[in-house]
């Protein structure tokens, strides 16, 4: 990337964060955007947190190359990071994540399913359970947003393997507004779920949240490409998250 069209590129993604999470006079002291990974930077060991929070991640299992560090691959006009089945991203603990209402979001790519029970991000883990909070693939391949509460998970509609994994961008967002947690797929809701009132567990033996895996005494890790990745302290509508930011990240490309 030319560095005059970076710099531009930058300056739209900051001003369309701003436009998005720009709290108002009555909440200015909150602003709910978490943790924000463009994966800008193409290369090194460290995924930088562009929300100002600073939940940086570390490639793999160390601040040095090893196995597990997922690759930098080009897209469209940046970076996004390959995971081939044995890779992930560690984020430090952080109260940042541990809220009881939520919206992740983020992009990704796969050529087939990575089989039942892949996660794509994660937060903690309980034994070789479950996770706090979850997009991962489903028990036919596909993909949903998870949630614990301490006993049982509460599961948002499942999209089908062959509507997600056919090697195209897509965009995920999972919200819980501590009553149902909801899927959206490229802006729309997918159906069913259970709608309950829970309240998400974060007191696990594994604490960190990974990119790519679930990690605790299983490790349940995800073949394919993440991009753009979000976590927000409130369920966002869905309209903002596709309409507003669409023309700004986009679909990655190739």
């Amino acid at each position: 990337m030319k560095p005059q069209l970076r710099n531009r590129t930058i300056v739209a993604l900051l001003a369309g964060a701003a436009t998005l999470v720009a709290p108002t006079a009555a909440s200015a002291y909150s602003n709910p955007l978490k943790a924000w990974w463009p994966l800008a930077e193409g290369r090194g060991q460290i995924t930088r947190d562009w929300s100002g929070n600073g939940n940086h991640g570390t490639l793999g299992s160390g601040t040095g190359v090893d196995e597990h560090d997922p690759a930098w691959v080009r897209r469209r006009w940046g970076w996004a990071l390959d995971f081939d089945g044995n890779d992930y991203v560690q984020i430090p603990e952080s109260s940042d994540f541990e809220v009881q209402q939520l919206t992740v979001s983020l992009w990704f790519k796969g050529t087939s399913s990575p089989g039942t029970h892949r996660y794509l991000i994660s937060k903690g883990g309980d034994g070789c359970v479950s996770a706090s909070w979850a997009l991962q693939t489903s028990w036919n391949g596909g993909l949903w947003f998870q949630l614990w509460n301490g006993t049982a998970q509460v599961w948002s509609g499942g999209a089908d393997a062959e509507d997600v994994w056919d090697g195209r961008w897509h965009h995920a967002a999972g919200t819980w507004d501590g009553q149902r947690p909801k899927l959206y797929i490229d802006g729309k809701l997918v159906s069913g779920g259970n709608v309950s009132h829970e309240t998400i567990a974060y007191d696990l033996d594994y604490q960190d949240a990974t990119l790519g895996a679930y990690r605790g005494d299983c490790e349940l890790m995800f073949t394919g490409t993440l991009d753009q990745i979000m976590i927000l302290s409130k369920p966002i509508e869905v309209d903002r998250i596709w309409n507003r930011w669409n023309w700004i990240l986009g679909s990655p490309g190739s």
